[in-house]
């Protein structure tokens, strides 16, 4: 009878867990299903970018080449936010010296998800 109540407990926390583990996948995976279509409007460190070079930058981040991250030193950071009809997706963008171009998604909560790696993506934000 007393290991019941506590693993009773256990199971209910876990299951919050697995749930809110979910919804951060599905989260992350939402930016993977947008249109460029539906995008009204993309910034880059609250500035504005030119329309010919919104799909190709919109594109890019859909890219995921995930990759192992050791203490990456900071060149340059860039904040980009994709304006949508249904809502807005940041990207923490690091330029570094010794890790080429790491991308984080941030949702939004300010919980950032996985750190990806695109070298190419750096041609749109300079």
């Amino acid at each position: 009878m007393n290991i019941l109540i506590p693993t009773f407990i256990y199971a209910v926390l876990f299951l919050i867990y697995l749930s809110k583990a979910y919804a951060d996948i599905q989260e992350y995976g939402s930016y993977n299903q947008e249109d460029f279509s539906d995008v009204t409007g993309i910034s880059i460190d609250n500035r504005m970018i030119r329309k010919d070079k919104c799909r190709k930058l919109f594109e890019s981040l859909k890219d995921d080449e995930f990759s192992w991250v050791n203490h990456p030193v900071k060149r340059k950071e860039y904040l980009i936010s994709i304006f949508t009809h249904r809502k807005v997706y940041k990207f923490k963008v690091w330029d570094t010296y010794n890790q080429g171009v790491l991308i984080s998604r941030i949702n939004d909560k300010g919980k950032e998800f996985v750190t990806n790696r695109n070298d190419y993506i750096i041609q749109y934000l300079e």
